[in-house]
């Protein structure tokens, strides 16, 4: 593991990462949705800014997660068609 400093919100982090690069590249993903929140929300600390931060990429996740296996449900259902109509 490497060490490598990223930023957020203005704060400094030195991490260890595998991946220097995309560790970087998620800081500053992380780093712009909070300051997009801060706009929304100035009244919130970091760490809730944070958490909400944390809460918004989970949902997400499981929304993307959801979308993943309906996918995979809808091309099992394809191929089984396909699969019928190569036997007839």
């Amino acid at each position: 593991m490497k060490p490598v400093e990223v930023e957020i919100f203005g704060r400094r982090f030195n991490l260890r990462s595998d991946n220097p690069t995309q560790t970087v590249k998620l800081a500053n993903a992380i780093s712009r949705q909070i300051d997009e929140l801060y706009e929304k929300y100035e009244h919130l600390d970091f760490s809730r800014l944070l958490l909400l931060a944390a809460f918004e990429r989970e949902e997400k996740l499981r929304e993307l997660i959801k979308q993943n296996e309906e996918l995979r449900s809808e091309l099992e259902r394809v191929n089984q068609m396909i699969e019928k109509i190569m036997n007839m």
